[in-house]
């Protein structure tokens, strides 16, 4: 239909596209015009009342336009007037009220048929009755019939609205929540499809190519933990490649930035849990090839394994070939420590402190000397971690190190004593004694030296004292100051069982440690340190201790102890291994001896076990 203000045919519009444009413009304008005329009330609703001046404005711009596009006699001349006020008019009938614009889409299609429905609720119900507007403004006289039925049916529409309101907002609360579930559920279902691929792509990540390059021979977990180049010891990673230590993994870290420079150095291992990463990609590495360094840098036991090492001897073959004897394997020997290595290896003899320590998964569940739990992060530098590695079957070397451990042992005395000197502790760790009395002391759980070895004597010279003990001081004769008939200095022997005859055992403990504690002694004026030559002879087996009954009788007895570590004055260390053979460690060096050569040296500290009987 055409408009009845409009004189624009409904043909094609004239050739050439800038007037094809104007011409679809003014199509959509022109229906427009007629609802304007047709009502006395203005379409935004919000602006301006329209007047009759600005009408007739219209109609003089529109009227000029069009017979400007069809070629005949322009209506008004003046071109400047109709481009001034054209813009304005067109502008004027496009704007739309706020009201008018359409509401925000509802995403799913639950949604788009909630919409739809409205929309029909909102429609009058017939759809041939002309707009209200439109009925204002027409000059009828009298109303149908069918009209009178449509206003009493708008009436009792609005005075139903408010609940019919309230329903609709319900709806559309019970629609939102509904369209969350749905939302909850599509995202549940994408997560679900993606977890398999992104499973796929870790699949993927796990191969790492470099792992050929990782050279065992080179990697070494016995000392410090701690960054060559930072010096921390937080968050720290061994090179696989050339078994140097960095700390961190993201950019600019030691670590990361080793992996740029060096060539083919991009497999970690973290030090505090063993996970492998490849830098600078930094993707973990999950491969079983890397399991033998794991148990080299994290030795773990089960019970099955402990009680096999304490049945048969069991060797092993090293990176390098050679074949050692675990649990008897040689010790680095640490500077101004020479103590530590005899010390060492005489109390791993001590099978069920060393059974605790070798099923003990790490050293936070060892009991402190307070009786709480001790918490360290660096598990090479503890007794126990120690213990494991002389007694691990999987090592790449004949040998360990004690380094971390003496180098914490020191910080702690230092820490303990401030004022105390550097030449005092040396002289501490240097004397096999001294670092034993050190290590009961503060070292092994208070818990186990209890159970082990404490006990208590009876001063049979004092009238029968009693004394608690966790090793026996005995004193041995003084070296004689003249040459015997030959004009030699003659070497001063003594026994064994008479040392302990001033003493007998009120409470006699599973394991029995003898020092023979004037083995070395000082000089007040000159501040030189002497040693005594004296041997002593004791025997391997069936030592006889005079022990006090714990009844009122007065009775004694005798409890027999066998030897398990001498060590002598020369700071070698003779242990007897759980096959029943003798074996001399000197640092490094670990040979099998005779029972017989056992007592040749001069002895400063023993252990014995009691032999049940």
């Amino acid at each position: 239909m055409y408009s009845a203000m409009s004189g624009i045919p409904s043909g094609g519009p004239p050739g050439g596209t800038h007037t094809q444009e104007l011409w679809y413009s003014l199509r959509g304008i022109d229906a427009r015009l007629e609802s304007v005329l047709s009502t006395d009330k203005c379409l935004c609703d919000a602006c301006c009342a329209r007047s009759q001046p600005l009408i007739l404005l219209f109609l003089f711009s529109y009227f000029g336009l069009k017979n400007f596009l069809y070629g005949q006699a322009p209506f008004c001349t003046d071109v400047s007037v109709f481009a001034f006020f054209f813009p304005q008019i067109l502008h004027f009938f496009t704007r739309k009220k706020l009201h008018d614009m359409p509401p925000k889409r509802k995403r799913g299609a639950a949604a788009a048929a909630a919409a739809a429905k409205e929309e029909n609720k909102d429609a009058p119900p017939s759809s041939s009755s002309p707009p209200p507007a439109a009925k204002k403004s027409r000059k009828t006289s009298k109303k149908s019939n069918d009209e009178e039925e449509d206003e009493k049916k708008n009436e009792e529409d609005k005075l139903q609205s408010p609940t019919n309101e309230k329903n609709k907002g319900e709806e559309d609360v019970a629609r939102d929540d509904d369209d969350d579930d749905d939302d909850e559920k599509r995202r549940q279902q994408q997560e679900q499809q993606q977890q398999p691929q992104q499973a796929k792509e870790e699949k993927v990540m796990k191969s790492c190519p470099y792992l050929s390059f990782v050279n065992r021979p080179l990697l070494d977990f016995d000392f410090e933990k701690r960054c060559s180049v930072s010096l921390i010891q937080e968050n720290c990673y061994c090179c696989l490649t050339c078994g140097h230590f960095f700390a961190g993994r993201g950019p600019k870290t030691p670590a990361y930035t080793h992996s740029l420079e060096r060539e083919n150095h991009h497999v970690f291992m973290r030090l505090e849990n063993g996970r492998a990463f490849c830098l600078p990609e930094n993707y973990e590495v999950f491969d079983k090839s890397l399991d033998d360094v794991r148990k080299v840098l994290f030795p773990r036991f089960t019970s099955e394994e402990v009680a096999s090492l304490e049945k048969e001897a069991m060797w092993s073959k090293a990176l390098d070939g050679s074949e050692f004897l675990v649990g008897v394997v040689g010790l680095n020997r640490v500077e101004n420590a020479r103590g530590v290595n005899p010390i060492v290896q005489s109390l791993a003899r001590v099978e069920k402190l060393r059974a605790r320590f070798l099923l003990s998964s790490s050293s936070s569940s060892l009991p402190g000397r307070d009786g709480g739990s001790s918490n360290n992060n660096n598990e090479n530098d503890t007794l126990q971690s120690l213990c494991q590695r002389i007694w691990n079957k999987h090592n790449f070397r004949g040998h360990t190190s004690p380094d971390a451990f003496v180098r914490k042992l020191r910080k702690q005395i230092k820490l303990a004593n401030p004022e105390k000197l550097e030449t005092d502790i040396d002289n501490l760790f240097n004397d096999p004694f001294a670092t034993l009395r050190h290590f009961l002391t503060f070292v092994v759980p208070k818990k186990y030296v209890d159970e082990l070895f404490r006990g208590e004597l009876l001063m049979l010279n004092q009238n029968n004292k009693k004394q608690p003990f966790v090793f026996v001081p005995l004193k041995l004769p003084d070296a004689p100051l003249f040459r015997d008939v030959m004009e030699k200095n003659a070497i001063p022997q003594v026994a064994l069982a008479e040392l302990l005859r001033p003493f007998a055992l009120k409470t006699a403990p599973e394991y029995l440690i003898l020092a023979f504690v004037n083995r070395f002694s000082k000089n007040q004026f000159t501040k030189e340190v002497s040693k005594n030559p004296t041997i002593v002879t004791f025997p391997v087996k069936n030592l006889k201790i005079s022990s006090s009954d714990n009844s009122n009788s007065g009775t004694t007895t005798t409890v027999s102890y066998d030897l398990l570590a001498n060590v002598d004055s020369a700071g070698k260390a003779t242990v007897k291994h759980v096959d029943g053979n003798w074996y001399e460690t000197n640092d490094l060096l670990v040979n099998e001896v005779l029972a017989q050569q056992v007592t040749l040296g001069e002895a400063y500290v023993q252990i014995y076990k009691r032999v049940v009987v």
